[in-house]
């Protein structure tokens, strides 16, 4: 279903090639980190994670702020530099874990894609540490995997999935209830996780159309919402 677009140095899936749903997908993401933006009134915002930095551009492109997208990976930096252009647009190198995040000064936004799943073995220490770097009252806005989701739950849950995806050894999907816990208890405040998207990557459109046609009541009903892809997730410092 899924194609692998640009793995990282070690060879883990990181990004999906624009086939099929996937750049629709994307878009839909995009926006809703740019709504976050707005709504947070950003000036200053970081992208942790930022891949290919389609998504530091759209936002910063869309609302004037001040974006600063670090990754992990070289590889994935040297692509986001030659695609992505801006004034006020920044790319630089960032090891959440080790370096010193001081550097970089404070933000009114800290958002990401995919990739608090990274990180769940220092989830509470790196919920802190972004709560560290956002100025009083920042926001915090992340898309993560829903394990309750059939395929989230193939992905991450089985040996067979987990090789399919190319997964690295500690990623692994949340349950809403993880999330609601581990934010509180790093310090953040209002928090909020909306489970939904029930469009996966690489569908081809034939099968698209008919999942958009019925996704908002899928998103609307108690019964199916929590079987959604992902989890939207917000929070003020």
């Amino acid at each position: 279903m899924t194609k692998i677009n640009l793995p990282d140095e070690r060879g883990f899936n990181q990004i999906f090639a624009p086939v099929g749903s996937t750049p629709l997908r994307a878009r839909r993401r995009h926006d809703w980190f740019v709504a976050e933006a707005r709504r947070t009134g950003a000036g200053r915002i970081l992208e942790l994670g930022c891949g290919s930095g389609d998504a530091a551009a759209h936002v910063a492109a869309a609302t004037g702020a001040e974006v600063l997208a670090v990754d992990i990976s070289e590889k994935f930096l040297d692509h986001a530099r030659a695609a992505h252009s801006l004034p006020n647009l920044g790319f630089a190198k960032l090891d959440l874990l080790n370096d010193d995040l001081d550097r970089y000064g404070r933000f009114d936004l800290i958002f990401g894609n995919g990739i608090l799943h990274h990180l769940v073995q220092h989830l509470n220490a790196v919920l802190v540490a972004l709560h560290n770097l956002s100025n009083a009252n920042g926001g915090l806005a992340f898309i993560e995997p829903n394990f309750l989701n059939p395929y989230c739950a193939f992905i991450f849950g089985t040996r067979v999935g987990r090789r399919f995806a190319k997964l690295e050894p500690d990623e692994m999907a949340f349950t809403p209830g993880e999330l609601r816990r581990a934010l509180p208890a790093a310090g953040w405040r209002d928090a909020t996780v909306a489970t939904r998207d029930f469009l996966l990557p690489g569908l081809p459109d034939a099968v698209a159309r008919p999942i958009l046609a019925i996704e908002p009541a899928l998103e609307a009903t108690a019964l199916t919402r929590w079987l959604a892809q992902s989890h939207f997730i917000s929070a003020r410092a």
